[in-house]
């Protein structure tokens, strides 16, 4: 008898971050459903990254958007706590330096992450949108 063990939601989410820490795309992309629908909120007109995206297709031309806005300067986890069986939450700490301006964006975070069979398949963040335009912008 053969027992297949699932990964929680939590595993999941732990091995997003892993993933996405190591810059390790091929694994992250993995870890997102096919049709993941991912939330920032903001207005892409101030902020290119903002708004909402289906897919991995969209999820391919959102990476680089962020990836290329700023250099993280600090990263930290708080922590992560799990609501019933499929949603996570992470709590943290970032820093960027926006390229553009010169500006520094440090604020906190908590992504909400919804995970079914093993597959993350939505994603929010709730961050100071406005710091981060006027940090972005100038």
């Amino acid at each position: 008898m053969t027992t297949s063990i699932r990964p929680t939601a939590l595993d999941t989410v732990e091995a997003y971050v892993a993933a996405l820490g190591r810059g390790d795309m091929e694994a992250v992309f993995a870890l997102l459903d096919p049709e993941v629908e991912w939330f920032v909120p903001g207005d892409a007109a101030l902020v290119p990254w903002a708004g909402r995206r289906t897919g991995h297709a969209a999820m391919r031309a959102w990476f680089p958007l962020l990836a290329g806005a700023g250099e993280r300067k600090d990263f930290e986890l708080y922590g992560m706590a799990v609501l019933g069986s499929d949603h996570v939450l992470v709590n943290g700490r970032f820093v960027f330096r926006m390229h553009a301006t010169g500006a520094v964006y440090d604020d906190e975070f908590v992504m909400r992450f919804t995970v079914r069979d093993g597959r993350i398949t939505a994603y929010r963040i709730y961050e100071d949108s406005l710091a981060l335009a006027h940090a972005y912008r100038g």
